[in-house]
C-alpha cells in the first residue's frame, strides 16, 4: 500500500524539481510584433482594422500569478491565449500528483493511527484517553510500564521516575509479537507524516513557481515587473523569493 502511495508523491516532486530548474531562467519570448518590421509600402494599404489585429491586447501579470495559486497551470493557460500549453499541463499535473499522494498518505495514516491504537489497548492493556504522542512513542520503546521505570532509574532520569505511577499511564505488551507489529505500524505512521510536510510544501513551490513564470511572460507585455530568485539557504533549506510589481 505504501508502495502505492509514494508513486504519485515521487512523480509530483519530480515534475516540480523538473519544471524549476527548467524555467527559473528561461527566456521567453515576446508575442507582440512591431509593425515597423513591415516593408513601408505594405504599411500604407493597412486599414485601422488591420493595424489593431496586429497588436496583441497586453496580459496582467497580477491575474497570471493569481490563476496560479489557484491552480498551477491556469496563468499559463492565461498567457498562452487560453490554450493548455506543455507547460500549462506539466505543472498541473504535478499538482494533481501532488494533492493524490497527500490525500492518500493521509487516508493511509489515519487507518494506520486507528490500527496501532486498537492494538494498544487490546494487547498492552494501555488507557489512550488524554495521550499525548510522549505516550505513544513509550509504547514503541518499552515493553512495560515496569521495563520504562527500570529504564528510568538507571539512567538517573528522576524527573521521569514518577511517569508510571498512574495507573492511567501504565501498560504491559502481551507478547513480543503485538509489540513489534505496533511498533511497525507506528513507524509507517509517523513516515506519513513526516512525508506530509513535504507534499505541503511542494504545493506551495509549485504555485509559486508557476505563478513566477506566468506573470514573468505576462509582464512582457504589460508594464508589470516580476523576479525570483533563490536566497542563501536557512538550516540547510534554500529560501525562494518572489517579487511582482504592477
Amino acid at each position: 500500500m505504501l508502495a502505492m502511495l509514494k508513486r504519485p508523491f515521487v512523480l509530483g516532486l519530480l515534475l516540480v524539481t523538473i519544471l524549476g530548474f527548467s524555467q527559473v531562467n528561461a527566456q521567453v519570448p515576446s508575442s507582440i510584433e512591431s509593425p515597423a518590421f513591415f516593408p513601408a509600402s505594405d504599411h500604407a494599404d493597412l486599414t485601422k482594422n488591420d493595424i489593431s489585429a496586429l497588436a496583441v491586447a497586453p496580459y496582467s501579470a497580477k491575474m497570471a500569478l493569481i490563476k496560479s495559486l489557484l491552480l498551477p497551470g491556469l496563468g499559463h493557460k492565461y498567457v498562452n491565449d487560453g490554450q493548455w500549453s506543455g507547460w500549462a499541463l506539466a505543472y498541473t499535473a504535478a499538482d494533481v500528483s501532488l494533492w493524490l499522494s497527500l490525500l492518500g498518505g493521509e487516508w493511509h495514516r489515519n487507518s494506520l493511527i486507528t490500527s496501532y491504537e486498537t492494538l494498544a489497548s487490546g494487547s498492552a492493556n494501555a488507557d489512550l484517553s488524554g495521550k499525548n504522542r510522549s505516550f505513544y512513542l513509550n509504547l514503541a520503546s518499552f515493553e512495560s510500564s515496569d521495563v520504562f521505570y527500570e529504564t528510568m532509574l538507571r539512567n538517573r532520569a528522576w524527573d521521569q521516575i514518577g511517569y508510571v505511577s498512574d495507573p492511567a499511564f501504565q501498560w504491559e505488551w502481551d507478547s513480543e509479537e503485538s509489540f513489534n507489529e505496533y511498533r511497525s505500524l507506528r513507524n509507517d505512521a509517523e513516515s506519513l507524516r513526516r512525508r506530509k510536510t513535504i507534499l505541503i510544501a511542494s504545493l506551495v513551490v509549485n504555485r509559486l513557481l508557476s505563478g513566477a513564470i506566468s506573470a514573468r511572460k505576462a509582464s512582457r507585455s504589460s508594464t508589470s515587473s516580476v523576479s525570483m530568485a533563490l536566497s542563501a539557504p536557512v538550516e540547510s533549506i534554500p529560501v525562494l523569493s518572489l517579487r511582482v510589481g504592477f
